[in-house]
Order: structure tokens, then C-alpha cells, then sequence
């Protein structure tokens, strides 16, 4: 009895001691009891418990965090009531007592005297304190006091809802130059020329502290249908099987702020984490620092680029309004500062994101990375990379005892300096080369990060045609190993985000692949058929989705829901009447080509029912069915004939020749019996891939 006492009182110091993280019976949660601004440089101090954060505006984020004791403040203020400052004295209020310091010093206080609530007109447990615009107020329950400088006395000053505020506020602050806020659990308000919110305190950028009922839904199991990654197909695909849109120095000149004249050379996004992870971002890649930015912060070269708290931030952010994403962080070998970084990183990671971190691998004996739907369901949803080092005294003691920190020697990075001035094409073959050497490690990056050539987000430009190219220059030494190129690494992935050479559409189409390749038992490349219906599109009928298909890009570019026209047999075009021909079954009807609504109420029936394929070509009419064709008045001939397989899937009509599909083969015929394999019908860059008896 005395060893299990004795084994729950270590487990409960412990927990105290790593705290504040969420699942710590003892302190699972922190509350924001006061807060105050105070000095010349408006410094603004948050207190919690027994423990303080100094903010910093310029980040707009924590910048150190430490106990009460190290500000000098007595112990006896553990979970202070409110705090305010007035005639350069900060006063902290507690029960029915008010505590008076004054600054000595950088970020110390010394006691400079104590009073009672009662005799500065206040209630004992006030519950928030605010000086701001040369005013001091204080509130409880519903009610508002102003302190009165001419009676020295803090006077009624009406309800919290004529200030657009709720009862029972938390802690109020001065924020900023002439802002302030005024928090209440996991939200709070804002009044810069008016009153705004509520606002969830994600947006305050505290990471060393868990608010509590701030994201509770951590700790919550996935039921029910779920879309893994954008996509139902991947989920059963591992980790180390699926490929994500990846940001380089993730944090380098985001939110908009970037570095000045310097950002030709520095900056290498422009938008926020969670926008870019609202684009399709997965994967950040970021160099951490310390000294250089007075906290734990984000620096490429000599240069701080801000705060980490506010990247993990949005990140969770991001995952808590999208519940079947699972993302990647690597913290890589760019670090500085490590013995600071790893302490820092722990603590937010922890605090901030403890459920969400996915240890599987490195606790499984097989070492063997979760499915994407595994992870989800689990809503261990995060995989952490840290810099090689953490493998090394005296970092290691981190690395063993916290199996959710993953190193980066897991990562294999086809990176290798290049330059750009002459072109981006050089980077196809640098992939392949690497990708050889890289292909055994448990995943692989393919890094798109020109070192010469000009500006980052020009050379980026310059890249970005060829990052199809690259992924499949690699993917064929991964699918030896029954896995996948894993993440695709570029600069300023927000500009031309929607065209067909991006890093999103580049990524999708490595996954269609990815999908084809590991899942070859329950999923299959089926086209149900083709139509060239302008010099520009051609339409594929895919299962449930009719694809758009541009010639100029040589890819995807849209997709089109046409319900009574899912699993077609066959369709062709009518070009005198601007119409597709529908085949299915033993029906045929036609179509309007632009808009594919129905021409007109009539369907004809076929004398040759369920074609396989059908194309006008050399102005006859040729249909396709088992392992003959049959030309319009004229007998079958066999396939083989015309050197083509049994049993195809569609055939297109385009610039005068046949391309014609089956399975993932494409083969080009151009009459006389001979017809030449091209390739894979995923080389159109085309979701061509059906699972089960949908395409999903």
C-alpha cells in the first residue's frame, strides 16, 4: 500500500511539475487571474497561478514566462483577483487586500506598501483591474467602479454591458499603444475604437499555458465519415505513403510583416500559417531560433522572422475548424540556440497541442508509421520533427523520454544547391539523383529551393512549372519501397495557387497516384469515356465525376457533377449540333457539349447493348465492345488487329488521332494496325483513380 502511495505521489509532482499540460489531473487547466502594463515601454505582465508571461508587442506574442518569485512578488499573491497600475505603482488586489509594488530594475518589483479594497471604495474578490486611457476601473460580478482622482476613491460606475462586456470578467490589460482586452475563460474582447467580440484566445498567442476550456476538443475521438487529407481514398495510406504541399522556412515573413527591402532575399511567404494551410498546406519547415529574436522565434540567416507561438497557434487553430487534416512540423537542422529551442519547444508543443501529438511509430515495435485514418480517428493528428541534435547529449534525455518527437535523420531531402539563372529545369534530374540515394529513409522531402538566380519568390516562379516533373522523377524509387515521395518543399506556395503548376495541384495528383499504387487491390484506373469537345477541353467521364481536361496546361483543371450521367459506357462527339452522345446501357441520348443538360426527352435504344467505347473518327462511327471493333455498316474486326488489347475503356478523337484507354495504359493509334503503347492514363494528370464502386 505504502509503494502504491508512494508511486501516485511521484506521478502527482510530476504532473505539477510539467504542467501546465492538458491531462495533468492537478492543474490541468490555467485560468488568467490578473493582468497589468507598467514602465515606459508599456511592458505588459500576465499572471496565472503562481507563475507570470511577459508579452511582447512587437512579436504579438509571450516573450519569457517564469514564477511570481522571479518579479520579485510575494508568494502570498498565488492566483491574484486583479491588478492594475496607478502613479507608476503596480497594484495587485487579492480577497479584500491590495498589494502595492513598484518596478526596480529590469522586470523585478519591490513592495512598496499594502492597503484594503475598503478603503479605496471596492468590494473584496474583485474580479479584473484596468488602467487605460488615463483612467483606472475596476469590475465585479456585472458591475463597474472608476477610480475618482479628485475623492481618491473608485466610484460606481454602471453595468459591464453598457461597455458591450460580459459579467464575470476574467482579467483585464491595457493592450498595446491605447487598445485593451478583457478576457473571461477562453475568450475575450477587444476595444480599440469600439468594442469587438468575442474572440477565442488562440488569437493572444499564449503558449506557455493551457486556458481552460480553450481546446478541449483535443481530447476528442473522430466518429463517423471522415475525409482524410481532402480525400477518403488516402485514408488507409500511411504516413510514409502519402505526399503533402510543404512551406520552406515556415514563418519567414509571415502575416504579411516581412523584413523591408531585405525580403528579396529573406521572405519566402507572405501569408499567415493558417492561410496557407487554408490553401492546402501540410508540411512547415522551420528554423528555430532564440537569442536572435529575445524568444522562441523563427530566423532565416541573421534574421528573426517572429514568434513561434503564434505558428503554433494557428495550427491548432487550423485543426480544430478542419478535423480530418493531419499535418507535419519539422523544427530542422537549421537551429540555433538548441539547449534553448528544445525547452522552449517542449513547453508550447505540450501545452498547446500534448493530445494532438502522435508518438505510434516510435512507440511500435515495428516501426511502422499510423494511416492517415488512423491518426484521424485517434485525433493524433500532429507528427514533430526536431533537428538531428535532439539525438545527441544532452538532448538525447528529451528524445528518449518523449516518443512524439521524431528526428530529422527520419527525413531523406533531395535538396542540393542550384541555381536558377538559366532556368529551373536542372531540378528534375537533381531529384531523380537524390531521390536514388534518399529513397530508404522513412520518408522523403523533395525540395524545390533554388540557392542562385535572384529574388526567392522569382527563383520560386521560375521552379514551379517543373514540380510535377519532380515528384515523378522521384516517386518511382519509393514505390519500390511501397512508399511515396512524402512532402514537396517550395517558396511563396500562395501565388498562383489555383493554376495547374502549383504545389496544391502538383501534390494532388502525386496522391491520385499514391492511391493507385498502394491501394492497386481495391482501387483501379477505369475512364469510363472521352469526348474532345473544343480546341481547348476534353471531358472524361470518370465513375461519378466528369473531369475537365485542358490541352494548352496538359492537365486538370475542373471538375463537373452531371448526376444522370454517372458510369457512362461510351459517349462521342456531335459537333453539328454542338452535343455529346450519351451511351450507356441500351440507351443513347444527347447532350448540349457546354452545358451537358439533356438536348431533348428522347433516349433511342441501341442495337448493341453496354459498348465499351464509341468515337466518331474519319467521319464514321466506331464502337467498341470485348475484343472487336466495329466501323458503321461494317462487320466487326478484332482489336487485334488494330494492335489494341480486349476490353477497353474509352477511346478520344483528338488532332486527327485515336488515344485509347484501358486501365492505366494509354496507347496512340493512328490507323494502317498499329497502334503504340504511350504511357499510363495518369500521365494526363487526371483523378482517374475509382475505389470500390464509387470514384470518391
Amino acid at each position: 500500500m505504502a509503494e502504491h502511495c508512494l508511486v501516485y505521489l511521484l506521478l502527482h509532482v510530476i504532473c505539477i511539475l510539467v504542467s501546465p499540460i492538458p491531462g495533468c489531473h492537478s492543474r490541468s487547466c490555467d485560468k488568467i487571474n490578473a493582468a497589468f502594463t507598467v514602465g515606459d515601454d508599456n511592458a505588459t505582465y500576465i499572471l496565472s497561478g503562481t507563475q507570470f508571461i511577459k508579452y511582447s508587442f512587437v512579436h504579438d506574442s509571450e516573450e519569457t514566462v517564469g514564477g511570481l518569485s522571479k518579479l520579485g512578488l510575494s508568494p502570498g499573491l498565488v492566483k491574484p483577483d486583479a491588478a492594475f497600475t496607478m502613479n507608476g505603482a503596480v497594484h495587485i488586489l487579492k480577497r479584500c487586500e491590495i498589494f502595492r509594488y513598484r518596478m526596480s530594475g529590469e522586470a523585478t518589483f519591490v513592495k512598496e506598501g499594502e492597503t484594503t479594497t475598503h478603503s479605496l471604495g471596492l468590494p473584496c474578490d474583485v474580479d479584473a483591474a484596468i488602467s487605460w486611457a488615463g483612467h483606472v476601473l475596476a469590475f465585479k460580478g456585472c458591475n463597474i467602479w472608476k477610480y475618482d482622482v479628485s475623492t481618491h476613491q473608485f466610484e460606481p460606475e454602471g453595468p459591464v454591458e453598457k461597455r458591450g462586456l460580459p459579467c464575470n470578467l476574467d482579467a483585464a490589460v491595457q493592450w498595446k499603444s491605447s487598445g485593451a482586452i478583457f478576457v473571461r475563460g477562453a475568450q475575450f474582447w477587444k476595444f480599440d475604437t469600439v468594442m469587438r467580440g468575442p474572440f477565442h484566445t488562440d488569437e493572444l498567442n499564449i503558449c506557455s499555458w493551457y486556458l481552460c476550456g480553450e481546446a478541449d476538443w483535443m481530447r476528442e475521438k473522430r466518429v463517423g465519415n471522415m475525409s482524410c487529407n481532402g480525400d477518403e481514398r488516402l485514408c488507409p495510406l500511411r504516413l510514409d505513403q502519402v505526399t503533402m504541399a510543404g512551406l520552406h522556412n515556415a514563418g519567414s515573413g509571415y502575416d504579411e510583416v516581412g523584413f523591408g527591402f531585405l525580403n528579396c532575399w529573406l521572405q519566402n511567404h507572405a501569408l499567415s500559417i493558417n492561410k496557407q494551410m487554408k490553401l492546402g498546406i501540410r508540411h512547415l519547415d522551420i528554423d528555430p531560433c532564440y537569442d536572435t529574436c529575445g524568444l522562441l522565434g523563427t530566423c532565416h540567416s541573421f534574421v528573426c522572422g517572429g514568434s513561434i507561438c503564434p505558428i503554433i497557434k494557428q495550427v491548432r487553430s487550423f485543426l480544430r475548424d478542419n478535423k480530418d487534416e493531419v499535418v507535419t512540423i519539422n523544427f530542422n537542422h537549421e537551429i540555433v540556440n538548441p539547449e534553448k529551442v528544445f525547452q522552449g519547444l517542449n513547453r508550447q508543443l505540450q501545452t498547446q497541442m500534448g493530445p494532438l501529438l502522435n508518438k505510434k511509430f516510435r512507440q511500435s515495435r515495428e516501426k511502422k508509421w499510423p494511416t492517415l485514418g488512423q491518426s484521424i480517428r485517434a485525433n493524433k493528428r500532429v507528427f514533430v520533427f526536431y533537428a538531428p541534435v535532439i539525438e545527441s547529449s544532452p538532448h538525447n534525455k528529451l528524445y528518449q523520454r518523449y516518443k512524439w518527437i521524431h528526428s530529422e535523420n527520419f527525413y531523406g531531402s533531395t535538396w542540393r544547391p542550384f541555381s536558377v539563372h538559366y532556368g529551373c529545369d536542372e531540378v528534375v534530374n537533381l531529384t531523380a539523383a537524390r531521390c536514388e540515394v534518399r529513397k530508404s529513409r522513412e520518408l522523403v522531402e523533395v525540395s524545390i529551393i533554388p540557392e542562385k538566380g535572384g529574388c526567392i519568390d522569382n527563383m520560386a516562379e521560375k521552379c514551379r512549372p517543373f514540380l510535377h516533373q519532380a515528384l515523378r522523377a522521384c516517386e518511382g524509387f519509393r514505390f519500390e519501397r511501397n512508399d511515396s515521395p512524402n512532402v514537396l518543399l517550395v517558396d511563396y506556395p500562395e501565388v498562383d495557387s489555383g493554376a495547374t503548376s502549383s504545389v496544391f495541384h502538383a501534390v494532388y495528383h502525386q496522391n491520385v497516384r499514391n492511391i493507385h499504387k498502394h491501394r492497386s487491390q481495391s482501387c483501379r484506373v477505369k475512364v469510363n469515356a472521352a469526348v474532345r469537345v473544343s480546341q481547348e477541353e476534353t471531358l472524361f467521364f470518370i465513375g461519378k465525376k466528369i473531369i475537365v481536361y485542358s490541352h494548352s496546361r496538359r492537365a486538370q483543371v475542373g471538375v463537373r457533377d452531371a448526376p444522370d450521367l454517372y458510369n457512362i459506357d461510351a459517349a462521342y462527339g456531335v459537333p453539328e449540333r454542338n452535343a455529346v452522345r450519351i451511351v450507356k446501357g441500351c440507351e443513347t441520348w444527347d447532350v448540349d457539349a457546354t452545358s451537358l443538360l439533356p438536348l431533348s426527352r428522347e433516349r433511342r435504344a441501341l442495337v448493341t447493348c453496354n459498348l465499351d467505347a464509341a468515337v466518331v473518327w474519319l467521319s464514321q462511327l466506331h464502337t467498341f465492345k470485348g475484343c472487336n471493333v466495329t466501323t458503321e455498316g461494317s462487320d466487326p474486326t478484332p482489336l487485334v488487329s488494330w494492335g489494341l488489347p480486349c476490353q477497353l475503356d474509352a477511346v478520344l478523337h483528338s488532332d486527327g488521332k485515336l488515344f485509347v484507354f484501358r486501365d492505366n495504359s494509354y496507347w496512340k493509334y493512328t490507323g494502317k494496325g498499329v497502334a503504340s503503347l504511350e504511357g499510363h492514363t495518369l500521365d494526363w494528370t487526371i483523378d482517374a483513380v475509382q475505389c470500390g464502386n464509387s470514384n470518391i
